[in-house]
């Protein structure tokens, strides 16, 4: 008896802990290397200058359990940006919610959704007046 309730337990954790499959693009499944960023600075909602990483550096995985882990990093301006960790997330056609541990979400702006080439736009908040569009290509 206790080991029926053991595993029964069990298993209700398990699937407690597991995402919605309705709310995980398959398309997404799997390990993306990152092979662009662009940034731009919006102040008071006019864009400015565009600058580019063509040769960044790591990959970004979307596990089908709705888990995922990035470990990548990429320059601007002479300014290195990492990026690393593991996080959750969510998908439609047109956003990828990224939910890091104490950390706000990121909402990815899907521009492109090919099974072999994802492109996708974020906001950095700088200041209430300023934010910084990031836009990462990634590929398989």
């Amino acid at each position: 008896m206790k080991y029926l309730l053991t595993t029964l337990l069990f298993s209700t954790l398990l699937l407690a802990c597991k995402k919605d499959p309705a709310l995980l693009d398959e398309t997404l499944f799997g390990r993306w290397e990152v092979t662009k960023v662009s940034g731009q600075i919006i102040d008071n909602g006019t864009p400015g200058l565009v600058v580019n990483d063509n040769s960044p550096t790591g990959f970004v995985r979307f596990d089908d359990n709705g888990k995922g882990e990035q470990n990548y990093s990429f320059v601007l301006l002479g300014t290195t940006y990492p990026n690393n960790g593991n996080f959750s997330w969510t998908a439609n056609a047109s956003e990828i919610r990224i939910q890091q541990f104490r950390k706000p979400d990121l909402i990815w702006r899907r521009k492109l959704a090919e099974p072999n080439k994802q492109e996708a736009t974020y906001a950095i908040v700088i200041s209430p007046t300023q934010t910084i569009d990031y836009t990462l290509t990634l590929t398989r």
